[in-house]
């Protein structure tokens, strides 16, 4: 579609990781952590383009895309171009200006996350 994109990410990771381990791990950030506004994820085997239209994080991983052997790790990561990037500069411009809306649950580092 015209608004929406995917990215394939290929990573060398330093150590070895399952698929499981990384989907659940992204799922956790993308729902308790203080980048859930900017990563969501999805695990649908019928998401298309048109499905992500008008989403306001920076980027949506599909989870059952993600492929893992041994330490190489590939990422699905759907994001729109428009809508999605707009919402994004708010948020660069909020953090600038100071103002941070109150978000809940509470915002956690993704470090703090298992």
């Amino acid at each position: 579609t015209p608004d929406v994109s995917m990215a394939v990410l290929n990573l060398d990771l330093e150590k070895d990781v399952e698929k499981d381990e990384v989907n659940t791990f992204l799922r956790r950030v993308s729902t308790h952590s203080n980048l859930r506004q900017q990563l969501d994820y999805i695990n649908s085997p019928e998401v298309v383009s048109t499905d992500l239209l008008g989403t306001t994080h920076a980027s949506v991983v599909d989870g059952l895309a993600t492929i893992a052997s041994g330490n190489h790790l590939v990422l699905y990561v759907w994001y729109d171009n428009e809508y999605g990037y707009s919402h994004q500069v708010v948020r660069v411009v909020e953090d600038i200006a100071g103002v941070r809306p109150k978000v809940y649950p509470e915002r956690k580092d993704p470090a703090e996350i298992q």
